[in-house]
């Protein structure tokens, strides 16, 4: 596995996913590899859980450290006889070209999101990822997606047959309220969640400007740090001035991030731009209720186009639409938990973690055969 921070996982979605799935494939009897960013962990264990962990140094800089690391890991690979190469994401997968020549492996990329579409990146950086979309869509033996809308994206742009391989997640533990909530001076179910890299294509601007237009008296915390945006940071600050409803944790991690979740009133994403998001996941299988953009991947994990108790769903950009179903769901509270927790339980089965190594356990023998069939 090329192409994540490492595990454990403790940053985002693709080291969540990897995390997942390579416990998963170590538990089918598979040895697994996961190259580890070695200056992210203060600790360098050899395995967790049965799964190989090999550390490599990389670059702190947003831009090019996820590459520099997967072009020393593809460099690592060279001779050692993996069957399976797998990358995840564009930029790291741009180094499969260096698998696909010079291993015999079988190689993968997983596209986890348009990376090339993200509002953080300048134009320089757009046009590699650009490139590195098409490398993703040539280069490999077999190209994953997360999502049914990426699959189509690549079918439309680069007549390219994708596997869709549905991200899993661990259940968030329900952790009781304690130190902190009291922290933040919160009360169990009265207040809403929004977590995610404070990114402009996220967009917690949205959220923020919604939120001071709502009538609603539930606070509003926002988990999760800046990615390379810190100006983007900064101008959020500015639209929350004057609002002490508002309140921005930074990143939470472990049993913090899961006192915040499970005892939220309801969780909301405005984002514009996914793969598959596992912030969602999460939220959608500790039950709570959801407001959420209506983008393809979202409307895919909510099952749902129009809405519905405990799934809400407004126009993408939209934040009249948006302040209007605060003020709803906090009036309706009781009957958005029923419906919450009916989509927990499609969740639990849909993006269970024994799926994910099915799923992935199918594509990488479909993949190995089709290349041999060749």
């Amino acid at each position: 596995m090329v192409g994540t921070r490492g595990m454990p996982a403790n940053y985002g979605g693709v080291e969540t996913v990897v995390d997942v799935l390579a416990r998963q494939l170590v538990a089918r009897g598979h040895e697994v590899t996961v190259f580890c960013r070695s200056e992210d962990y203060d600790q360098h264990p050899p395995m967790i859980d049965g799964v190989k962990l090999v550390y490599l140094p990389a670059s702190k800089s947003p831009g090019i450290g996820a590459m520099i690391h997967a072009l020393r890991a593809a460099v690592y690979c060279i001779g050692r006889d993996f069957d399976v190469i797998h990358f995840h994401a564009l930029g790291p997968g741009m180094m499969s070209v260096i698998s696909r020549l010079l291993t015999k492996s079988t190689v993968l990329v997983t596209v986890h999101g348009r990376d090339d579409k993200r509002d953080k990146w300048g134009r320089g950086t757009r046009m590699i990822l650009r490139f590195a979309a098409t490398i993703s869509a040539r280069v490999p033996h077999s190209t994953l997606v997360v999502s049914q809308g990426l699959a189509d994206e690549y079918a439309d742009e680069f007549r390219r047959s994708t596997t869709v391989v549905p991200n899993s997640t661990h259940p968030i533990p329900e952790v009781a309220a304690g130190s902190t909530l009291e922290r933040y001076g919160l009360d169990p179910q009265r207040y809403f969640v929004s977590v995610g890299r404070l990114v402009p294509e996220k967009a917690p601007h949205e959220t923020v400007q919604a939120y001071n237009a709502a009538m609603t008296d539930m606070p509003l915390v926002i988990i999760g740090g800046a990615a390379g945006t810190e100006s983007y940071v900064d101008h959020l600050h500015e639209l929350a001035a004057g609002n002490d409803k508002i309140i921005f944790t930074g990143p939470l991690y472990g049993d913090e991030l899961a006192e915040m979740l499970t005892n939220a009133g309801a969780f909301v994403t405005s984002s514009h731009l996914e793969g598959l998001p596992t912030a969602l996941i999460e939220a959608g299988r500790a039950a709570l209720p959801i407001i959420a953009s209506d983008i393809p991947p979202h409307c895919e994990i909510l099952n749902t186009t129009t809405g519905s108790d405990g799934r809400r769903v407004y126009p993408t950009g939209d934040t009249s639409a948006l302040a209007e179903l605060f003020g709803l769901i906090e009036l309706g509270h009781g009957e958005e938990l029923f419906g919450a927790k009916m989509l927990a339980s499609e969740l639990d089965d849909r993006y269970a973690p024994r799926r994910t190594g099915e799923v992935h356990e199918h594509a990488y023998v479909s993949a190995i055969a089709n290349r041999h069939r060749r």
